[in-house]
């Protein structure tokens, strides 16, 4: 393989006109250096301002599409063209080797399945050779599978559908606002600038460039070194070796590959979530022995597994640059171009002109490759136009395509130039359905909204409580006004003067509806403040969290902490073993999981700690170390967190917990006291599925957990098994071991240091591990207690956690009084649940089980995005509930009325509500679909709550009724209502259906409600094998009334960039059952007295029925 030299292949990114651009590289700077000795984060949040520069041409790649020649004729020399069968089409795209489908979206459909069964199996066995090269062989061949069709569509796509920030549509500004996604209020004014831009060239840097992670501004397209195309030597580093490894950047198709003869060895831009340099890629290169010298030059870029080896949703990749301008090169050029290319989708998506205009003339710059041409040759056909939608991901059927290309070609020349282009996009784009809306707010349909029918709108239609707030509506309404003068084309003889009065017209209201000014969930108070007991919220925890993927073979990172971390985790996990160096570590015991750094997770975790909230963590120690190491990680633990451990109470006379208020930016360790043995004292005589686990224990082939109902999202192998393993397959003494053949299961990695004993004569006891008294002393409020009952001191201690797993608890609920002791003892005291350890395969409990019981806690497997995780997150998803807390209902605290300690009766309510389901925008295609069909979308909404199994408990109307057809409803069996098919429209499909919902319930603010996306296989049928294409969930108290664009997500959690649902919410308040039926009964007997009296019943005196009246009347006011 040749190489570059050094010197040339340091050249620095910036911009000019021309969109990317390549530029020689500059002299070196130390200053200039400096500059870029920080973190680059690429990944952009929702909360994002994409300004007017994202706009700016790139040179892109080329749309997907048969390939065809352009019409003009071309030089044979630049591109290697095959004939199209459909006849000529009006594009060109040259260096492309021969037909190509469609870009897909990569994560639209659950992964291939795999049992539990099997993966039990697989693992029952010792890897011995066979085994080794059948699972070698069997990665080769999907490796190969993958890198024939995904590849290739990846190539053609103009921008990512997928933002890769933080993974969750809930993002919200202190104040409960935010900016827009794209603002091209000031982008609409001119794009002559454009004219002149044909893609990427040679030029010298722009004076005006920005530094790294900016974008370019409105016209001007980042210039990429031509250093980084041609391909500069970069040291690959892993665990077992480095490799030199020549890299190159292609612009066409956004991606970097190293090895052009296996496409798998490439990640595209689109694809990365965040670069890290110098002090945040430390822990990497000491983990690999990497000296401290190369600090400056090492990067590590983490990016989306878009096949999710070993069921890890990101890979990492640890580069060394060979000079410090190759390094700034390389991680400089990777933000500007990602940030580039998802401001033009979302400038798309927000119809700015300046977008649309860039898109175009990067296609004319694709297309005449070069040569000379006027702006009566910029011209594309039917083919032409359907091939660049396809890598704009705009997912319409054909038919509807040519409707529209039809209605734009007004001249019938069978052919656009840019302003029938420019008219199709914006036919496309028209939202009838927002058009409605707009004419029943608007006083004036033609001049638009004025301030008070903005108003009037945001109060009356939107329940919005302006005057809350009403200088940030006022500015919101300035904002929108302005837009709505901007996109005037010439001002009328009465504007002259600037006397007309500012008005909202159609375009701007439609942009106000699809911002993030108007979002489905509601906002943050600045006076709402988390000063109640620690006890009394619910917080945000996670189980095993150092687990990448999956339980029994996956990898420990401390990826996984910083993942968990940035999306509001407030309770960590840490499983902690004796490292043969005397340094301990982090891993699943016993099992094939790779083993982390004790030091290096904690290091993550207290880097990480308050990026998303400032309110405080717990982390929770799962301790299986030697005296000595217990003290190391004592040590490790007061070093690395500093003064933001706490080591002591705030208060000493105090026996309440404080509040998070209290414990702003501080770090709770759970951990067993120092005179409590460890929980792995205990050792079964009998089969071990008779023990409650942690899936950090060896597993049984058979998981003994019930399922979620309702189609989970579930994307780790493997789904729950509803049925028990039978006796046989577990054995004492002799039994193989679940990892290696001839070692006995062992119970030291289990967690069950509160799960309640069989009976004592089932279990014998060995001499206890204890807690190292260090370690110990750091469980402040946090005090790992073994369970034995409610009636005990230790059960009463203030600071005192009880651990159960999810089946203990379950068990314990089915006593009447064990129930109430425990819903007693929640309202004061802390408890956690963790998942089965028959979970192998990584799925989540319902959360529901146990926030309804007053669990603090609930640790789930955040790796899983199945339904339990799409809950925890609808859980902490709104205003003051992003901070990882959330306040328990009041029927679930301690309230002194009832005197210390007593339950707050629960009595039922009912809760009614309405959902208008409207339509849906640019929805993503399922992987493997063929480039000619089209969607045929449906929605089905799902409701949760947190009671159990009732008949006739929730009723609703409007659309199908897909519930269970014995009308029950409760935990594991919500109630589900579905629209119509729309066939043949994935694009801006109508549903129009409306369901309405009675639910009665003893939890108004544990309702959940689900919304996913189906494609219909035929374009007419229901069923379990139509491919799934999003999902969004959100607790029902967080929504807000009004007409909302919801966003979606695809199966492992990521957002959509630009695919949402439009609905409109109606919420009623929760109403007494009791004084329902008051009512209904009232109404009843006053209708019969009232008859008797008609008709001079000698029952019923005048008196008596003038009194029932009476009695009546008042009932109903």
């Amino acid at each position: 393989m040749s190489t570059t030299s050094t010197s040339s292949a340091a050249a620095t990114p910036t911009f000019a006109s021309g969109g990317l651009v390549m530029s020689p590289p500059p002299s070196r700077s130390a200053s200039f250096a400096g500059r870029y000795k920080q973190r680059i984060n690429t990944s952009v949040p929702s909360s994002a301002v994409t300004p007017p520069s994202a706009v700016s041409l790139s040179s892109g790649s080329a749309s997907p599409g048969q390939l065809s020649p352009r019409m003009l004729p071309h030089d044979t020399t630049n591109t290697s063209v095959q004939p199209s069968p459909d006849g000529p089409r009006g594009r060109m795209q040259p260096q492309l080797p021969g037909p190509l489908s469609p870009f897909q979206l990569p994560e639209a459909a659950v992964p291939p399945h795999h049992s539990a069964m099997s993966d039990a199996l697989a693992l029952s066995k010792a890897p011995g050779l066979m085994r080794r090269l059948s699972r070698g062989a069997a990665n080769k061949l999907s490796r190969r599978r993958t890198s024939s069709s995904n590849v290739n569509r990846r190539d053609h796509s103009s921008g990512p559908v997928i933002t890769r920030g933080r993974s969750d549509s809930y993002g919200t500004l202190e104040n409960g606002h935010e900016p827009d996604a794209y603002d091209d209020e000031h982008a609409v004014e001119s794009t002559d600038g454009l004219t002149g831009m044909d893609g990427i060239r040679d030029g010298p840097p722009s004076p005006s460039r920005g530094s790294a992670g900016s974008v370019p501004t409105a016209g001007i397209g980042p210039v990429v070194p031509s250093a980084l195309q041609a391909g500069t030597t970069l040291t690959k580093v892993t665990r077992k070796k480095r490799k030199t490894l020549r890299f190159v950047l292609d612009v066409d198709s956004a991606k970097v590959s190293w090895d052009p003869a296996k496409p798998s060895k490439r990640f595209y831009i689109d694809d990365i979530r965040e670069i890290r340099v110098g002090a945040d890629a430390r822990n990497y290169r000491e983990e690999f022995q990497v000296p401290a010298e190369f600090e400056s030059r090492w990067f590590t870029v983490l990016y989306a597994d878009e096949a999710r080896t070993k069921a890890r949703p990101v890979k990492t990749m640890h580069l060394i640059a060979p000079d410090e301008h190759t390094f700034i090169s390389w991680t400089t050029t990777l933000e500007i171009v990602s940030r580039y290319r998802i401001g033009m989708m979302a400038g798309l998506a927000a119809h700015s002109d300046v977008s649309i205009k860039a898109h175009w003339l990067r296609e004319m710059a694709r297309l005449f490759a070069g040569q000379a041409r006027t702006e009566e040759d910029e011209r594309l056909d039917f083919d032409g136009i359907e091939s660049l939608c396809r890598s704009l991901h705009i997912n319409c059927s054909r038919n509807h395509l040519r409707t529209q290309f039809t209605l734009a070609d007004r001249a019938r020349t069978g052919s656009l130039d840019f302003a029938g282009f420019k008219d199709f996009i914006r036919r496309l784009k028209d939202r009838q359905d927002l058009r409605l809306i707009y004419r029943a707010a608007a006083s004036d349909e033609e001049g638009g909204l004025d301030r008070i029918d903005f108003v009037t709108f945001l109060a009356e239609t939107q329940g919005v409580d302006v005057g809350s707030d009403p200088a940030h509506w006022d500015s919101v309404f300035e904002k929108y006004a302005r837009r709505s003068k901007a996109k005037r084309s010439a001002p009328s003889d009465g504007d002259r003067d600037g006397a007309r009065p500012a008005r909202i017209r159609f375009d701007s209201f439609a942009a106000f509806l699809t911002s993030t000014f108007n979002p489905a969930l509601r906002g943050a108070s600045r006076s709402e403040r988390l000063e109640r007991p620690l006890n009394e919220y619910f917080i945000s925890s996670s189980h095993n969290t150092y687990l990448l993927g999956r339980q029994v073979a996956g990898e420990s990172s401390t990826e996984a902490y910083i993942r968990a971390l940035r999306r509001g985790c407030r309770c960590v996990e840490v499983d902690c073993w004796d490292g043969a160096d005397g340094r301990p570590v982090v891993n699943h015991g016993r099992t094939l999981t790779s083993k982390v750094l004790f030091s290096d997770c904690i290091a993550a975790i207290g880097k990480y700690a308050f990026l998303s909230t400032p309110y405080p963590l717990i982390i929770s120690l799962e301790v299986h170390c030697n005296p000595e190491q217990q003290v190391v990680m004592a040590d490790i633990l007061k070093t690395q967190l500093g003064d933001r451990l706490l080591l002591e109470p705030l208060m000493t006379n105090s026996l309440v917990l404080p509040s998070p208020e209290e414990l702003k930016y501080r770090i709770l360790i759970k951990v067993k006291s120092a005179e409590d043995g460890d929980e792995s004292s205990w050792v079964s005589d009998l089969p071990a599925h008779r023990r409650q686990r942690s899936v950090s224990t060896p597993q049984p082939l058979v998981p003994d957990v019930p399922t979620l109902t309702g189609g989970p999202l579930v994307t780790s192998p493997g789904s729950a098994c509803s049925s028990r393993a039978p006796a046989s397959t577990w054995s004492t003494g002799t039994t193989r071991g679940l990892i290696t053949g001839g070692t006995a299961t062992s119970a030291s990695s289990a967690t069950d240091d509160s799960d309640a004993k069989e009976g004592p004569d089932r279990r014998k006891k060995r001499k206890p591990s204890k807690i190292a008294r260090p370690l110990g002393d750091l469980g402040v409020y946090t005090r790992g207690h073994k369970y034995t009952n409610f009636a005990l001191p230790e059960s009463k201690s203030y600071n005192h956690v009880f651990s159960f797993a999810e089946r203990t608890i379950e068990s314990l609920c089915r006593d009447a009084d064990l129930k109430a002791q425990l819903d007693k003892h929640n309202m004061r005291y802390l408890m956690r649940v963790y998942p089965s350890g028959f979970r192998i395969n990584s799925s989540n409990f319902d959360p529901n089980k146990f926030w309804r019981r007053g669990v603090q806690m609930a640790a789930l497997n955040w790796q899983t995005y199945d339904l339990g995780m799409q809950m925890n997150d609808a859980m902490f998803a709104s205003g003051v509930d992003r901070t990882g807390f959330v306040l328990k209902p009041k029927e679930l605290r301690q309230t002194h009325r009832n005197g210390p300690g007593a339950a707050p009766p629960k009595e039922k309510r009912l809760v009614t509500f309405s959902i208008e389901m409207i339509s849906a925008q640019q929805l993503p295609r399922p992987r493997g679909m063929n480039s000619d069909r089209s969607l045929d979308p449906y929605v089905v909404v799902e409701f949760f709550c947190a009671d159990d199994k009732a008949k006739g408990a929730a009723t609703g109307e409007g659309g199908l009724d897909a519930s269970a057809r014995n009308g029950m409803s409760g935990i594991g069996s919500p109630h589900r209502r579905r629209t119509m098919i729309v066939q043949g429209n994935g694009y801006n499909p109508i549903f129009n259906d409306r369901f309405t919902l009675s639910l009665e319930t003893k939890f108004p603010d544990l309702i959940f409600v689900r919304w996913t996306v189906y494609n219909s296989a035929d374009g007419r049928s229901y069923g379990d094998k139509n491919a799934l294409l999003a999902t969004y969930t959100a607790k029902l108290s967080s929504l807000q009334d009004g007409y909302r664009h919801l966003p979606l997500f695809d199966s492992r959690g990521e957002r959509f960039l630009f695919s949402t649902l439009f609905c409109r919410i109606a919420r009623g308040d929760a109403v007494s059952v009791d004084r329902v039926e008051d009512m209904q009964s009232g109404k009843v007997k006053a209708l019969k007295q009232f008859g008797r009296s008609l008709f001079n019943n000698p029952r019923s005196s005048p008196s008596t029925v003038s009194s029932t009246q009476r009695k009546s009347s008042q009932d109903d006011k």
